[in-house]
């Protein structure tokens, strides 16, 4: 792509150099004794240039099959400042030489770039190759203007024939495989238009640049002025329609889809807006049909791939007859297949940020391509990975030795034998109802256009929803005797902050001394990673509402490069522990009910690989994820090794380096530890099968019962490569049984929509709020990322079924600029419905692109409205806190007054925690439900409470982890709104535990807290 863009912008500002390249000779031009050549010809050498130009149709008329007078023509036309003659006169020159001069090609080319004729000199360009197959140079710049523009197929049928030929080298092989977001400026291609206003194709480039960053509305006018323009032009239309369902306007789908001329059912990108529309409408068979047309016409493109296992997945669940002919080996096949692209694109993405030399990486995408049944392809990258920097440990040479056994001039470019996926005919589904395939289908398109198609709450009721209402939290951490300032470096207010400083310390709630009133435990750092020279880390204890630090008094000043925390009763005494991430060997603090905490690391082997590399962990959760009753720990880990620490990444243009991309480094498998009888863990990571396919770079977690199917699942959120979703079979399910129950983890993020956004895109991810945002009972997440990457909504659909509603929930272009850390759902006044908090700041001075971002950002709060979008309230806020930017980290809750307000705690980069107490105007009675497990672990993790007020019900989840680096205040708070029964202000809770029993409490009192115990009949109230 880079060859492209260099390509076009030398064209748009040398055009000069086509009037001479390939033009005829004089010498040449001698030989012809035509009176009308030689006149023109000694009008030339006078300089009378237009009146030799009023000759040029005599000419013309006598040597029209003289190529070489032709192109003399057309460079008089290029000196008297007439360039689309000139372009012209260069065309009928190659055809006159029927486009056996590849010179004359590209100058013909140039010309037509030059007045903003691009497509032109992409017919002209296909043309040649039609003619002369063999003109390798014509059809890499056809290859290289096709992809471009956005005509992959048709790209890809010139790259294909380029590598083939072995006339390829990195660029193209990348360009090739490049099925996601548009990585070209699209600059040079608006230039064309400024050329040439008639043609208004070559906007597609910025139109699929503002699709990328989530700015549908920008895109969708972009599209309509070049499909009103050029009614036929499928790059643009199925771009348009791709643009409308990811916004959700189908409406406007439908009326697209009703007008589309024919060949707009040749692009993969119409097959999925149809897909989404008919997704959007719940109608799963054409859905998936839809999706399955899209992967057969182009099967290296990840996202139609990705949504088709999720509906099958979907399918099965829910209509087991019709999903019955798509067997397991074919739904597996294909799962497989998304899981390769996956790793394929992520792999490219590392080699690139690795500079484009590692061999180590190169032979794994090899591999990748061998299993993708790309032998060509995969014989290009052997290939091109030989002149990489030598490397005795990657046997490179073996490797192409035997892809190269595997290939004959016969070999298919997409070998399909034993790939069931690409052996799959869904035809015996139905299409979507909109699909105007051919003529006999008006009918139905009609019909579908009657429809009311609008999803519930995808567009805005206007600000009429919109409480007026005064979003106060107020930083009341000094006031209250907080004083902490946990950080990685003291130099994070200046340039060049190492990778391992950017993401911040983290921190949680813990009542430790079970006094009722919540404390806080905070992380810091600042030392070497693997070393136990950083600050130490704090225990601040709450005095009826007043802090005081109790670290030495209570012997938890762990001293190691401190990241998250994790609180939970890990020895199921009653007391909460805490289990300290770090960059290096983490931690386990017992409480001993004392006041006082014992180190029981080595105890409790922890560490257990203490004798290998050094491992970044940066989050964690206790949990009892096999159901035994004993509570087990779940570590996050982000990169392998100490090269974070001390590798530095030039910046352009700058003596300043940068934090590297986390791409450049190895990720880490996350650990799961069963907690033994007898006091101990043992590491159950590989017995249990809790490595994925691709490792990721694990920022944040939540564990619980996060669907409706009893078990424990893990959900956990990676740095740039697809998040996780762990969930739990057992493979001897029979209490009864003696034989012992194995323990089975089955990662299945991608197929059931948390594992990217809608496109199948890994994201920069971070935090993670869980909780019922649509009120339907489940639980959904809410995702945060990086700049240029909106916070996801993930509302759970089905069961286990999760599905990006960002867009439709407005959503999307709040979040793009900012870098979003840790996010809670928090009701803050208590009216019963979530408010979504993020806490934003990016990892260091610049940004990626020409612009400085702002380090410093503000907290974001979005409020639910009560047409289903959420809306930013920052033009409501109140307080100095919400009203300033901060370099934000952690973000966890607390009620530190125990005033029935949810408040929040806060780490940042360049500032101390703050502590952010809630004063905003309450509107509606709460309840806190506080639960412990007897059969389950003591904190109940995995349990669900349901509770009903005033003909409503408001769900609720116990999970572990609660997202970036921290622990929220165990206990679950409802908000329940105003409106009352007749019976007075009391509610009914349900309770789900983790084994799926029900517990029932009837008629308890609003505006308290109650603490409810598994097979207890009653809930007691709490002071």
């Amino acid at each position: 792509m880079v060859r492209l863009a260099s390509s076009l912008s030398v064209v748009m500002v040398t055009v000069v150099a086509i009037c001479i390249v390939g033009c005829g000779s004089q010498s040449e031009t001698q030989k012809l004794p035509e009176r009308p050549l030689r006149k023109m010809k000694s009008l030339l050498k006078r300089g009378l240039y237009e009146q030799a130009w009023q000759l040029s149709p005599e000419v013309l008329k006598l040597h029209g099959d003289d190529a070489d007078v032709i192109a003399s023509i057309a460079q008089l036309a290029y000196e008297i400042k007439k360039p689309d003659q000139t372009a012209k006169l260069l065309a009928q020159a190659c055809e006159a030489e029927a486009y056996a001069n590849p010179s004359r090609v590209q100058q013909a080319m140039i010309a037509f770039v030059g007045v903003g004729r691009l497509h032109d000199a992409m017919q002209l360009l296909e043309t040649a190759v039609q003619r002369n197959p063999d003109q390798q140079g014509t059809r890499r710049l056809l290859f290289d203007l096709t992809m471009g523009t956005e005509e992959r197929l048709r790209g890809l049928n010139h790259g294909r024939v380029l590598v083939r030929q072995r006339q390829f080298d990195l660029e193209l092989l990348t360009t090739l495989s490049n099925t996601e977001r548009r990585t070209l400026e699209a600059a040079p291609l608006e230039t064309m238009t400024s050329r040439n206003a008639d043609d208004l194709r070559p906007l597609v480039g910025s139109a699929k640049t503002k699709f990328d960053e989530g700015d549908y509305q920008a895109a969708i006018d972009e599209l309509k002025k070049i499909t009103e323009r050029h009614p036929d032009y499928v790059p643009a239309q199925s771009l348009l329609g791709r643009s409308y369902a990811a916004s959700n306007r189908f409406a406007e789908l439908e009326r697209w889809a009703a007008s589309q001329p024919p060949g707009t059912e040749a692009a993969p990108g119409y097959w999925i807006a149809l897909g989404d529309w008919a997704r959007g409408k719940g109608m799963i068979q054409p859905a998936m049909r839809a999706y399955w047309e899209a992967a057969r016409r182009d099967p290296d493109a990840m996202e139609s791939w990705s949504k088709l296992s999720t509906s099958i997945a979907q399918l099965r669940d829910e209509d087991s007859t019709a999903a019955s002919s798509i067997s397991d080996d074919v739904f597996d096949a294909i799962q497989r297949r998304n899981t390769l692209l996956s790793k394929f694109n992520q792999l490219k993405n590392r080699f690139e940020r690795t500079g484009n030399i590692s061999r180590e990486i190169a032979a794994d995408i090899i591999r990748i391509l061998v299993d993708l049944g790309r032998l060509w392809e995969a014989e290009a990258w052997a290939s091109v990975a030989m002149s990489l920097p030598e490397n005795d440990d990657i046997p490179l040479a073996e490797l192409r030795g035997s892809v190269i056994r595997q290939l004959t001039n016969e070999t298919p470019w997409q070998i399909a034998t034993n790939r069931p996926e690409l052996q799959l005919d869904l035809t015996r589904f139905r299409l979507p109802s909109i699909a105007r395939i051919n003529s006999d289908r008006n009918a139905d398109v009609a019909k579908s256009n009657g429809s009311s198609s609008q999803m519930p709450g995808s567009q805005a009721s206007g600000d009429g929803d919109l409480i007026n209402r005064a979003w106060r939290l107020e930083d009341e951490a000094s006031a209250r005797g907080l004083d902490f300032f946990g950080r990685t470096s003291d130099h994070l207010d200046q340039a060049g902050i190492m990778l391992h400083e950017t993401l911040g310390c983290g921190g949680g709630t813990i009542d430790f001394d079970l006094d009722g009133w919540s404390d806080l435990y905070l992380m810091a750092a600042g030392g070497k990673p693997g070393q136990l020279d950083s600050a130490a880390n704090a225990l601040i204890r709450n005095y009826s509402g007043q802090f005081g630090e109790v670290t030495r008094q209570s012997q938890t000043g762990h001293r190691g490069f401190g990241q998250g925390v994790a609180v939970g009763d890990i020895n199921e005494d009653g007391f909460p522990d805490l289990l300290l991430l770090n960059y290096g060997p983490n931690a386990l603090l017992i409480n001993n009910g004392d006041g006082s905490f014992s180190d029981r690391t080595d105890r409790w082997n922890l560490n257990f690989d203490a004798d290998t590399q050094i491992t970044w962990s940066t989050s964690g959760a206790i949990a009892d994820v096999d159901g035994d009753g004993l509570s087990d720990v779940v570590v996050v880990n982000y990169c392998a090794g100490l090269e974070p620490s001390i590798e530095t990444c030039p910046m352009a243009d700058s003596e300043s380096f940068r934090s590297c991309s986390p791409v450049k480094f190895p990720g880490h498998v996350d650990w799961i530890l069963k907690t033994r009888g007898d006091g101990t863990f043992v590491n159950q990571t590989e017995a249990w099968s809790m490595a994925p396919d691709v490792v990721g770079r694990g920022l944040g977690v939540v564990v619980g019962q996060l669907d409706s199917t009893t078990g424990i699942d893990v959900l956990i959120t990676n740095d740039m490569t697809n998040n996780h979703y762990w969930s739990c079979s057992k493979t001897n399910s029979d209490k009864s049984s003696e034989a012992m129950t194995e323990l089975l983890m089955i990662e299945s993020a991608m197929v059931r929509g948390v594992g990217a956004d809608d496109r199948s895109l890994a994201q920069g991810s971070m935090g993670i709020a869980t909780g019922d945002f649509d009120l339907d009972g489940d639980a959904d997440f809410y995702v945060t990322n990086f700049d240029n990457e909106y916070n996801i909504l993930h509302e759970q659909r089905s069961n286990g079924m999760w599905q990006d509603q960002t867009s439709s929930r407005g959503l999307v272009k709040p979040t793009m600029p900012l870098v979003g850390f840790g996010t809670e759902a928090i009701n803050l006044d208590n009216d019963g419905n979530l408010e979504l908090v993020v806490s934003n700041g990016h990892v260091d001075l610049f940004s990626r692109g020409e612009d400085r971002a702002l380090y410093a950002q503000p907290m974001q709060i979005f409020q639910r409205l009560e047409s289903g979008l959420f809306a930013a309230t920052e033009t409501s806020v109140a307080g100095n806190y919400l009203r300033n930017s901060h370099v934000g980290r952690a973000l966890w809750t607390i009620d530190a007054d125990r005033d029935g307000r949810m408040d929040l705690a806060v780490t940042h980069q360049t500032e101390p925690v703050s502590l952010l107490i809630n004063r905003c105007e309450p509107a509606g009675h709460w309840i806190d439900i506080r639960l412990s497990g007897r059969t389950c672990g003591r904190d109940a993790i995995g349990a669900t409470v349901t509770v009903a007020f005033g003909g409503q019900t408001r769900t609720t989840f116990q999970s572990a982890g609660d997202g970036y680096m921290c622990s929220n205040q165990r206990g679950l708070h409802v908000g329940l709104g105003l409106a009352e029964p007749e019976s007075g202000p009391v509610c009914d809770v349900t309770i789900q535990w983790p084994d799926g029993s029900r517990q029932v409490h009837p008629g308890l009192a609003v505006d308290a807290s109650y603490s409810v115990t598994e097979m207890d009949e009653t809930a007691f109230q709490l002071p």
